[in-house]
């Protein structure tokens, strides 16, 4: 297994968080996950995902996670 650190913003925070006192969490998947597998893990539509940072880089679903990378999960933002 793989540990990576996940930060849900915005929306994704209150609605998927599975600790909602914490504002990251430990999340522990198969190696070779991807970021889809982590959206999954979390029932996160893939379009509600807009942006995807891991370690301050934009990633894509495909990309393949390692033990200890730092995932950050942003929606869509809208105001006016």
């Amino acid at each position: 297994m793989i540990t990576v650190t996940v930060r849900l913003s915005g929306l994704l925070r209150n609605a998927y968080k599975t600790t909602p006192s914490a504002r990251m969490e430990q999340v522990e998947l198969a190696p070779g996950s991807k970021v889809a597998d982590l959206l999954d893990y979390y029932g996160i539509a893939y379009e509600r995902a807009h942006i995807l940072v891991i370690n301050r880089q934009l990633v894509t679903l495909e990309t393949v996670l390692e033990a200890g990378d730092n995932v950050r999960i942003l929606p869509l933002a809208a105001g006016g």
